[in-house]
């Protein structure tokens, strides 16, 4: 099995989660290997959902906007090449990022992308419009 790098944003979420999984109240924290080779264990079954915040009136709602399996993460666990993928893909926004193992929460980590710059368009509106159009059309169709 190929390693899996520990850096970035990623193994920052998964770290805690390993860590807690495998204390034991007789051993305490793991050494830093046995967390190691449990998240070379966890990776490739992990999976993340991208979401964005949208503010409607007073409340905050987020919307998902992807999931992928964490095995196909591997040239976006630098930071930077997480923020310049949101951008290209979504465009300005508030992203959060939940990650899973199995059905498992594991943890979440919010994200910023050039909030400030009214240039960069927030694509993700439109993939929102049109996710939530679907939903409609298929309760709709259910109750129809």
């Amino acid at each position: 099995m190929e390693e899996i790098p520990l850096k970035g944003w990623l193994w920052s979420m998964f770290k805690e989660y390993v860590r807690k999984i495998r204390r034991t109240a007789s051993t305490g924290a793991p050494e830093v290997s046995v967390m190691k080779e449990k998240y070379q264990e966890i990776f490739p079954k992990a999976s993340i959902k991208i979401l964005v915040e949208e503010k409607v009136g007073m409340i905050v709602i987020f919307n998902e906007l992807e999931e992928r399996q964490t095995s196909e993460l591997t040239g976006l666990l630098d930071e930077p090449a997480l923020l310049a993928y949101l951008e290209k893909h979504y465009g300005r926004g508030k992203y959060k990022i939940n990650l899973y193992d199995g059905l498992t929460f594991v943890a979440t980590r919010n994200f910023r992308v050039r909030l400030e710059e009214e240039s960069v368009k927030e694509v993700w509106r439109d993939i929102v419009a049109k996710n939530k159009a679907k939903e409609a059309a298929a309760a709709g169709s259910r109750w129809g």
